[in-house]
């Protein structure tokens, strides 16, 4: 009897990735377009990097669990996560200051996780985080990250040239490797986005949202759960994940 073989579904086509679910797997492959040899490199780069990130980070508790990696690193394989992501749970659910104050713990700790292995994931969002079977958090989709020489894994320094979305991007010049700063000012607007259920200046055009942050003006977050700490990521108070209150 032949082996049993999951049905492949197809669950998203990316900019640099087909996203397919098989079973209990979720597999990622290099998007490779037949008349844009340029486009398909940059997405074999994007594969690359992503794979290699998740050599570096290992198994982890607060990181989505990779199961496997393609011999050339042009797909990786993840554990399905049917609960999907902290955005899209928090919509779908009613959740208490006890569930956020969990998930902002665990948000941070993920964070202070990849930056101490040298990793600066460059694409901090709410919906990056998926929600595992015990309702904990984890931190997912690395392929616009950078990271440092990793000499115990051969694997040498990739600048991390990711663009967040308008409402995580610190104002900086575009094309400078993204940096601890930018990492933990897109978090702010993370859990920003956690507690108040949208993005800061959503409804905003992002060259305006760019101003005003060149401004310095944030959206309030006083009375806010964890306002102080989202404001302070917008500021540049932390100069590590490590200095953000968890509790």
């Amino acid at each position: 009897m032949a082996p049993f073989t999951p049905k492949r579904e197809l669950l998203m086509v990316g900019m640099g990735a087909k996203t397919y679910r098989m079973g209990n797997i979720v597999r990622k492959e290099c998007h490779v377009l037949a008349d844009d040899e340029y486009i398909t490199q940059q997405n074999r780069e994007a594969c690359t990097t992503e794979a290699e990130v998740y050599y570096i980070l290992g198994s982890h508790p607060l990181i989505a669990n990779c199961l496997s990696i393609g011999p050339e690193k042009e797909y990786i394989e993840l554990e399905y996560y049917p609960n999907g992501n902290l955005k899209e749970y928090i919509n779908k659910n009613r959740i208490e200051e006890m569930d956020l104050k969990r998930w902002a713990s665990q948000m941070i700790g993920s964070v202070a996780y990849i930056h101490s292995k040298g990793v600066k994931h460059s694409d901090f969002r709410l919906d990056q985080w998926l929600v595992d079977k015990m309702l904990n958090a984890r931190l997912s989709d690395f392929n616009a990250a950078g990271f440092d020489d990793q000499p115990g894994l051969g694997l040498r320094a990739r600048r991390a040239l990711g663009l967040e979305r308008p409402s995580y991007f610190l104002p900086r010049d575009a094309n400078e490797s993204n940096t601890v700063a930018s990492d933990l000012f897109a978090f702010g607007s993370s859990l920003y986005e956690l507690v108040a259920g949208e993005a800061p200046y959503e409804d905003l055009e992002g060259e305006l949202i760019q101003s005003l942050f060149e401004a310095g003006e944030f959206p309030e977050t006083e009375g806010l759960l964890f306002g102080h700490i989202i404001k302070g990521c917008w500021t540049g108070v932390y100069s590590s994940a490590e200095d953000i209150p968890r509790h």
